[in-house]
């Protein structure tokens, strides 16, 4: 980390503000070429004027924010040049910054120097490219708990308490004649907690993964059942042809939803029936295809024009897949006597909000609580969990079979292994660049 990175830290375009970062060594040294400023102050905002780096014409007048080490984002000396939000301006100001003796950033590098200086581990800065990609108010969450270290806290106590008994067991054997060996049913009970534990962290990685990514809905039903009426009341905003026709939609429209501060993706699909309409039938293909994709299907019947037989072939299809069963046009019924399907009126916005408390309830997200429970989201952490849990079996096995503790010595190193993965107490350099090659330019 010995040179100077900086890129464009603000998306591209129009804007009131656009930021160049600048960290690293000769960060001040750089500003001061770049800036109509010479003496630089830590935590500090100041005007100025931005140059060429030759000093010799001014780009523009703006802000120039300060941090010193080990007090920045990256734990490196580091400035931040705000100027008016021109795309062309910015790139302008990157450039000169550039000539001056900067180099252009590799995606995600301002948080591998933070994840190197230890401003960060490996679970928050993965949580920083989530924070970027968070669709709702959930996976925004989820973001800012990781990011606050409810992952980091969880595995690091359960690495320190496997470490702790793999020390006292190599001690026992190093000093035998000093130190007594360590208590088998204490260790048994630690091991035991710790699978518990894990257990727990990975039942609960389902809700965080899905949190994290959002949920496909297929929207599914006959044709004319109401299912681009749903689909644009559940949007807000009218995306999907509606009329009396049946067989208006010929292909799966597709758009993103907040269902419950959930972000989801919902598909309208074309109605489920036979046809020897060409283009209809490849819509219909096209409808089946989405529905063994789907994380949720809204099997959508009409209230008002009841057909038992193809209502029946239609329910035979889907009952199978993950859904719930909707009764929609209740409002040009007088009664509802169906207990088994949820009651709507899609045009009209009745039950829509007990629509959406099923589909978190159905996706396992209703009672999700983000103070007392940690959700594991990323498929890396799961699996380095899967292979802690993997070994603490192994280590209780032995410890059932055999009073000589030496043999748990493998089973905990690679316990410890694996859960430092996870934070990146203890992880390859490979996998460092894997993870931050996945983020921005300028994060």
């Amino acid at each position: 980390m010995s040179n100077t990175i900086a890129a464009i830290a603000t998306p591209p375009g129009t804007g009131g503000v656009a930021i160049v970062r600048v960290s690293g060594l000769d960060a001040f040294a750089i500003a001061a070429q770049v800036t109509s400023l010479k003496n630089f102050t830590g935590n500090t905002i100041r005007p100025c004027a931005f140059t060429t780096a030759d000093g010799q014409t001014v780009l523009d007048h703006g802000l120039l924010a300060v941090f010193t080490a080990p007090r920045s984002y990256t734990g490196e000396d580091t400035v931040e040049l705000n100027c008016h939000g021109s795309d062309y301006l910015a790139r302008r100001l990157l450039s000169e910054v550039l000539v001056a003796g900067a180099r252009l950033a590799e995606p995600g590098e301002f948080t591998k120097r933070a994840f190197l200086s230890g401003k960060l581990d490996l679970t928050q800065a993965e949580s920083v490219a989530d924070m970027l990609s968070a669709g709702g108010n959930l996976s925004l969450n989820l973001a800012l708990q990781h990011l606050d270290g409810d992952v980091s806290r969880e595995i690091r106590r359960l690495r320190r308490e496997i470490l702790q008994i793999l020390a006292e067991i190599e001690a026992a054997l190093d000093y035998p004649e000093e130190i007594a060996d360590p208590d088998t049913e204490k260790i048994r009970q630690i091991l035991g907690a710790a699978r518990e534990t894990t257990a727990r962290l990975l039942a609960d990685s389902d809700a965080g993964l899905l949190i994290k990514s959002g949920a496909q809905i297929v929207l599914a039903g006959r044709p004319n059942v109401g299912k681009s009426s749903l689909f644009n009341a559940l949007l807000k905003h009218n995306r999907a042809i509606v009329t009396d026709i049946a067989g208006t939609t010929r292909d799966a429209l597709e758009a993103e939803a907040d269902i419950g501060g959930l972000k989801v993706t919902l598909l309208d699909t074309a109605g489920l029936r036979e046809t020897t309409d060409p283009l209809e039938r490849l819509g219909v293909e096209r409808s089946r295809a989405c529905l063994q994709n789907a994380d949720l299907v809204l099997a959508i019947f009409d209230a008002a024009s009841r057909e038992p037989d193809a209502d029946e072939k239609f329910w035979a299809e889907i009952k199978h897949l993950p859904h719930l069963r909707i009764l929609n046009k209740i409002d040009l019924l007088e009664k509802v006597d169906e207990t088994d399907s949820i009651p709507i009126s899609a045009k009209n916005g009745v039950n829509l909000d007990l629509l959406g408390a099923k589909i978190l309830e159905k996706l396992n997200l209703r009672r999700v609580d983000f103070s007392r429970y940690v959700y594991v989201s990323s498929l890396r952490q799961k699996n380095k969990l899967i292979q802690a849990a993997k070994h603490l079996e192994k280590c209780l096995s032995a410890l059932g079979k055999t009073n000589y503790l030496d043999v748990l010595a493998p089973y905990l190193k690679a316990v410890a292994a694996a859960l430092g993965e996870i934070t990146g107490d203890e992880v390859s350099e490979e996998i460092i660049e894997q993870i931050f090659a996945n983020f921005c330019v300028g994060k």
